[in-house]
C-alpha cells in the first residue's frame, strides 16, 4: 500500500496546487504499482534458471511508434485493440513514442491515448541516416528499453493489431519473435548474392557468422541465416537485446551498409511508399536484430503462426484453423486497401463482433493538420486538428 499512498498523496498535493491530473494517468501509475514482487524462492529460481513464468499483463510493456499522419491513426487502432482484445495483457503498460519533433501527433491523438491509459513520450532521436524511417523506431524503442520498467518489453509495429490474447511465454528463453516473411536480403549461405553482405555485417558487429542459426521464412519457405521479423518482438528487458540492436544499426548506417545498393527495390510499408534512399537499406533493421540476439547469447522462441500474421500474404500462407491473435496488416486498413482486407471480406473467419469493431474504425486515413487564420482582429494563427479517419472509437 506504500506505493498507492504515494500516488494519492501526490495526486492530492497536485490538486491543491490546481494541477489536477487526469484519472487515466493516475490509473496508469496504479497499474504499474500493483505488481506483487516475486517471492524469495521465485527470485532464486529466476536467477539460476534464467527463466520467468508465463508473462501476464503486469510483467509486460508495449512500445509503439506514432508520428503525424497515418502512423498516429495506426497507433490509436493498435492501442485500442490491446485494451479490447489482448485478454490478460489488456491492462498492460503501453508506451507510445514520438521520436521526431517535426512529426508530433496531434492534440486529438494525445487525448485519446490518455483516455486509454497510454503513456506518451516525446523524444528527439538523431538517426545517422534520417531517410531510413525504421531507424527512428529502433532507436526510440532502445531508449524506452533502457528505462526501468516491467521485465518484458514488446517492440511492436504500428501497422498491426490484436484480435485475441497473445502468448508471450518466455519460460526458458530470452526473446520470442517470428521469422521474416520473405527471403529478401537474407542469405541462404555460400553462393547467395547477399552472403558477402552478411559476412561483412557480422564482422562489423563482432558476431561470429557461423553462430547465426538457420530458420525458414514464413511465406516463401526459404532456409536462411536467422532474420527475425521486427513487427513483434517480445524480449526480456534485462538482456539488452533492443539496445544492442540500436547499437548495431548505428554501426551499419555509419559505414553506409546498404544491402540493396544500386538495386531498384520497390517497397510499400504501412506508412506508404518507401523512398529510393530507404529502399537500399530495407531489411537491415531485422538483420541487426538477429545479430543482437546472437551477440547476447539469447535463446529464441518462435512465436505461433497466429502472431504477427502477414495478412497481405494471406493467400500464400499455409491454411490453418487457428484463430489469428495478432495481425500485420501493412496498408490494408487504408482507404485504398480496405477492399482487399481479408479481415473485412470474409477470408478470415473472425467473430461477428470483431468484424463490427473493425468496420466502425476503418478505413484509416491518418490525421490532417489544417491551419486556419482565426484572427478576430488579433491576427493570431491557431492550429485546428482534424481526424481524417473520422470516427476512430476507443475500446
Amino acid at each position: 500500500m506504500v506505493g498507492y499512498n504515494c500516488v494519492f498523496t501526490a495526486f492530492l498535493e497536485g490538486t491543491q496546487r490546481g494541477q489536477l491530473r487526469s484519472l487515466a494517468s493516475i490509473f496508469t501509475e496504479l497499474r504499474r504499482l500493483q505488481m506483487t514482487p516475486p517471492s524469495f524462492t521465485e527470485r532464486l529460481r529466476r536467477r539460476f534458471t534464467g527463466s520467468i513464468p508465463p508473462a501476464r499483463g503486469g510483467d509486460v510493456e508495449f512500445c509503439v511508434l506514432a508520428e503525424a499522419g497515418v502512423l498516429e491513426a495506426q497507433a490509436l487502432l493498435l492501442c485500442s485493440s490491446i485494451r479490447r482484445f489482448a485478454g490478460a495483457y489488456s491492462s498492460a503498460a503501453v508506451v507510445v513514442v514520438s521520436p521526431r519533433p517535426d512529426r508530433r501527433p496531434c492534440r486529438a491523438t494525445l487525448r485519446d491515448l490518455d483516455r486509454m491509459g497510454v503513456e506518451y513520450v516525446e523524444l528527439d532521436i538523431r538517426s545517422p541516416y534520417p531517410p531510413f524511417g525504421p531507424s527512428f523506431k529502433i532507436l526510440a524503442v532502445a531508449h524506452i528499453s533502457r528505462r526501468p520498467g516491467p521485465p518484458i518489453i514488446v517492440q511492436i509495429d504500428s501497422d498491426t493489431l490484436f484480435l485475441g490474447e497473445p502468448d508471450f511465454t518466455l519460460d526458458g528463453v530470452d526473446v520470442a519473435a517470428r521469422p521474416v516473411d520473405l527471403k529478401g536480403m537474407c542469405t541462404a549461405g555460400e553462393g547467395d548474392p547477399f552472403d558477402e553482405f552478411w559476412h561483412n555485417l557480422c564482422a562489423l558487429c563482432e558476431v561470429d557468422y557461423a553462430r547465426v542459426p538457420v530458420l525458414e521464412t514464413t511465406v516463401d519457405r526459404k532456409a536462411v541465416r536467422a532474420s527475425y521479423n521486427g513487427g513483434l518482438v517480445v524480449a526480456k528487458r534485462n538482456r539488452g537485446i533492443l539496445e544492442r540492436t540500436a547499437e548495431f544499426l548505428e554501426r551499419a548506417l555509419n559505414v553506409d551498409a546498404r544491402p540493396h545498393r544500386g538495386s531498384v527495390v520497390l517497397v510499400r510499408s504501412g506508412a506508404g511508399a518507401v523512398s529510393t534512399e530507404a529502399n537500399e537499406y530495407w531489411g537491415i533493421g531485422q538483420a541487426v536484430l538477429s545479430l543482437a540476439i546472437t551477440a547476447t547469447d539469447s535463446k529464441v522462441r518462435i512465436l505461433p503462426t497466429s502472431h504477427n500474421m502477414p495478412i497481405h500474404f494471406l493467400d500464400l500462407l499455409e491454411r490453418s484453423d487457428t484463430m489469428p491473435v495478432h495481425v500485420h496488416y501493412h496498408w490494408l486498413c487504408s482507404s485504398e486497401g480496405c477492399s482487399a482486407n481479408p479481415m473485412l471480406d470474409g477470408r478470415m473467419a473472425l467473430p461477428a463482433d470483431t468484424v463490427k469493431w473493425l468496420r466502425e474504425r476503418l478505413p484509416l486515413n491518418g490525421v490532417n493538420r489544417v491551419r486556419r487564420r482565426l484572427d478576430g482582429g488579433l491576427g493570431r494563427r491557431l492550429r485546428v486538428d482534424h481526424f481524417a479517419c473520422g470516427l476512430l472509437k476507443l475500446p
